[in-house]
């Protein structure tokens, strides 16, 4: 049922994979209450994923970008603005991801470069999609950003 909750918002999804992720579940759920999108995840996801089916079925674009790369994330806050008609209104980072664990690396035999990987997807990128979209001014006043990974919730830095 929907209220139409975030009917007239528009927002940019990161991290939608398959049907078993959070950011599939936002966004179907974001779409159903009114809101406009776009998605974003990395080339790689995107060619192994469902997030094109998603996007078909939202009837929204994805925006294929890798989340550490600053040249990506303007790509995808410009393109998202020019798509959705301005400025963002709310921003799901449900980015997380760790080689350590895919490769199936125990506690105490980490790599630490995949270690040092893990943290620049699941926080810093979390910083740079929060200082692109700043320096864009792609948010629009009283946005809402919002990280669903507790390495990027917890470093945050001030928005004003």
């Amino acid at each position: 049922m929907s209220y139409n909750l975030l009917k007239g918002k528009k927002g940019v999804i990161f991290g939608a994979l398959n049907e078993q992720s959070i950011a599939w579940k936002v966004a179907e759920r974001a779409v159903e209450e009114g809101a406009t999108i776009t998605l974003s995840n990395t080339p790689i996801a995107v060619r192994m994923g469902e997030t094109d089916a998603l996007a078909q079925k939202l009837g929204c674009e994805v925006i294929s970008a890798d989340a550490t790369s600053v040249e990506d994330l303007q790509q995808v806050f410009s393109r998202s603005v020019e798509l959705l008609g301005g400025k963002i209104d709310f921003v799901l980072h449900s980015i997380g991801m760790s080689p350590n664990v895919r490769k199936k690396r125990t506690y105490d035999d980490l790599d630490y470069d995949f270690l040092n990987k893990t943290m620049d997807i699941s926080a810093v990128s979390f910083h740079k999609m929060m200082q692109v979209a700043k320096k864009m001014d792609a948010i629009a006043e009283k946005g809402s950003i919002l990280a669903l990974s507790y390495m990027a919730a917890q470093r945050t830095f001030f928005w004003l």
